[in-house]
């Protein structure tokens, strides 16, 4: 059975890439769900999914990466227009031995994905930020999706739509590496990408006070609180799970405020795609200022108590 087939490396993502999947195909054309063992089934069963494979070798302490020999096969054998993937360690090392063992294309890190009838054309960030790439093939192909990659959706179930179909497989995997421990990392689980509003602070925030400002003003605008990476690997004022940038989140809302961000390109590919760029910093030439649409030369740690004062009166003297 042709299509698109969205492989379940890692328990998220499911909906997000069957979104995409959907958005993508052509008419007459499905799309198909795989579960390498049963990860992410229960997603896969209230996705927009024609039909769902599970791949299940009897044991769950199998890695995914375990179970590429058999996902090539059935793969072979359905002859698929195009597979994707989420862009995790998983989903690269998946992606990698099935574009091999098909025979096929790969293209890493999309950050968006179309089609133009048997065409397809997708475009990745290369040299940290500096450039975009544009990639175009035809064929089947093997892609990995950039987290926050758009491409043609996203298109969700309609309501009344019956769950698919799903089949189930018993399969042989490589044994040779189990997971034996699994430890929960306490993580910060904000979601940067589906923010409207985003303000992010860089290195010309001085203090913790200051950042506890810029904390305020995010809260008082309905923002989300961002960073720049050296503010969360030098400083560590806040988790890695908010800085925006090459290797970090990226964003699309409404409005981004930026306070003290220099602006170098490793961040701004983060959050060139926001509508509105606001940016706040004592240096006129600050690269960041160049591509706001509103720019201010200012020292935000004096601004942050005036902006605060405007939106609450009972801010005033907060530093």
């Amino acid at each position: 059975m042709s299509g698109i087939y969205v492989v379940v490396a890692d328990e998220d993502g499911v909906s997000a890439l069957t979104d995409r999947a959907e958005g993508l195909r052509s008419e007459g054309s499905a799309v198909q769900v795989v579960c390498l063992g049963r990860r992410g089934l229960e997603a896969a069963r209230s996705s927009n999914a024609d039909g769902v494979v599970v791949l299940d070798a009897g044991d769950d302490d199998l890695r995914a990466e375990a179970y590429v020999p058999a996902l090539t096969a059935l793969l072979v054998d359905r002859g698929p227009e195009l597979v994707l993937l989420d862009a995790t360690v998983s989903g690269w090392e998946i992606a990698a031995g099935v574009a091999s063992g098909l025979g096929v294309g790969l293209v890493g890190d999309a950050t968006s994905l179309s089609r133009e009838g048997e065409s397809w054309r997708a475009a990745r960030i290369v040299f940290a930020g500096a450039a975009v790439e544009t990639l175009a093939w035809d064929g089947p192909g093997v892609v990995t999706v950039a987290p926050g990659g758009q491409s043609a959706g996203p298109v969700h179930p309609e309501e009344g739509r019956a769950a698919p179909a799903v089949e189930e497989r018993v399969v042989d995997a490589d044994h040779r590496v189990r997971t034996v421990a699994r430890t929960t990392r306490v993580v910060d689980t904000v979601d940067l990408a589906g923010a409207a509003r985003v303000v992010c602070v860089g290195m010309g925030v001085a203090t913790l006070a200051d950042l506890d400002n810029a904390r305020r003003l995010a809260s008082a605008i309905g923002a989300e609180l961002a960073c720049t990476r050296p503010v969360a690997e030098d400083r560590e004022w806040l988790p890695a799970t908010r800085y925006l940038g090459i290797s970090g989140a990226t964003v699309h809302g409404d409005l981004y405020l930026g306070l003290g961000v220099s602006g170098q390109v490793q961040h701004t590919v983060g959050m060139r795609e926001s509508r509105v760029v606001v940016g706040i910093d004592t240096n006129a030439d600050a690269p960041l200022l160049a591509q706001s649409d509103l720019a201010v030369v200012a020292d935000v740690n004096e601004l942050l108590p005036i902006l605060l004062a405007a939106l609450d009166p009972a801010s005033v003297g907060a530093r």
